[in-house]
């Protein structure tokens, strides 16, 4: 997808509101291993040793194709706030795993296992 594309949406204030939305229904937690989150001008209270950078993620992908569509940019069911250790799993897991690497279960990728192909 297109840089500029990508820049204009994520910078725009519909995509902060609801970003700030999905942060404080899931109370500044990692939806998938619930450590604490840093947002800006959310949770400065929480000691910088104890968060991770959060990124709200979107389940479909966005592309060219879809990101003018609300339904899948702003729909709250197509959203979740990860950490960004979190959704690095969530991208290269794929790639790790053809070349014969898997993650432990602190979320560090090792030799290993079997090769899987995700389609």
């Amino acid at each position: 997808m297109s840089y500029g594309i990508r820049k204009d949406f994520y910078n725009s204030k519909v995509w902060k509101q609801v970003r700030k939305t999905i942060w404080l229904k899931q109370n500044l937690l990692c939806n998938r291993c619930g450590k604490p989150v840093y947002i800006d001008g959310l949770s400065d209270w929480i000691p910088k040793d104890k968060r991770r950078t959060g990124i709200v993620h979107h389940k479909i992908y966005l592309d060219n194709s879809n990101v003018y569509d609300d339904n899948i940019t702003l729909n709250e069911d197509n959203l979740e706030g990860i950490c960004k250790e979190c959704h690095e799993l969530e991208h290269h897991q794929d790639i790790a795993n053809r070349k014969g690497y898997v993650f432990d279960d602190e979320g560090q990728i090792k030799p290993g296992g079997a090769m899987r192909w995700h389609t």
